[in-house]
């Protein structure tokens, strides 16, 4: 019981440390930059690891995607006293991750390390205040494969994401502005219905030493994402706001 609650916690202080680095950036950000309302094109890069515990014989690993995450992103402002906005995301989201298991004990390292590659068609809608950004994102699954074997999206939920985030304007005018964006993201739940029936890996790697298992395990992907997106302008500012 003492270890599962060290496991739980180590989620929330992973937030509060992006939560604590992003907070810094936004007090670096500029109060008088204010945006209209806009709609562009997103594309990210994305690592993404499994951010609970494993069953016994298994170890977690960082992978990267091999494909960029891409989509539509809108901003509608809220408050241009508080700079205050609402993002709204809609797009193509993989989560990939390793799976290590085959322990050597003379070589000390795992044997085996497979990708696990889970893909959604993601709404992800985002507050803002002078670039920080924090919100939810729900994925439907459409696809997912173990080292390019099939895992049915019948055996996926819905996943519901806590993300944070911040964006940073590189150049605006008036036709949009183009941005670098950073967001993390934590599965608030496993991506199986039932991982003690639709793990992939139940019969490559068994419970081991009696070990029972259970939905606790069910894998929760914690990632971060670095991406670029431009956003054209649904109206025009007054001139002075482009005196710059």
């Amino acid at each position: 019981m003492k270890q599962r609650k060290i496991m739980l916690k180590k989620p929330v202080i992973t937030l509060f440390l992006m939560l604590l680095v992003f907070s810094t950036l936004n007090l670096l950000a500029q109060e008088e930059q204010y945006f209209p309302p806009e709609l562009g094109l997103s594309i990210g890069y994305k690592c993404a690891v499994n951010g609970f515990p494993n069953p016994q014989g298994r170890k977690n690993g960082i992978a990267f995607n091999n494909v960029p995450d891409v989509g539509l992103t809108g901003y509608v402002p809220l408050d241009f006293v508080y700079n205050l906005g609402l993002y709204v995301d809609l797009g193509y989201n993989t989560n990939t991750f390793l799976m290590k298991y085959n322990y050597d004990a003379d070589s000390k390292s795992y044997l085996t390390q497979d990708r696990m590659r889970f893909s959604y068609i993601s709404f992800s809608p985002t507050f803002s205040h002078c670039g920080f950004k924090l919100g939810f994102s729900v994925g439907f699954p459409i696809s997912a494969d173990w080292e390019g074997v099939n895992i049915r999206t019948s055996n996926l939920r819905n996943v519901i994401e806590l993300k944070a985030g911040y964006t940073y304007p590189l150049y605006y005018d008036r036709v949009g502005r183009l941005n670098v964006f950073f967001n993390a993201s934590y599965a608030l739940h496993g991506i199986y219905n039932d991982f003690v029936k639709d793990d992939p890996l139940r019969n490559t790697v068994p419970a081991m030493g009696g070990q029972i298992i259970t939905n606790y395990y069910n894998p929760r992907p914690a990632s971060i994402q670095i991406g670029l997106n431009f956003l054209f302008n649904l109206i025009e500012l007054p001139d002075e706001y482009y005196d710059w």
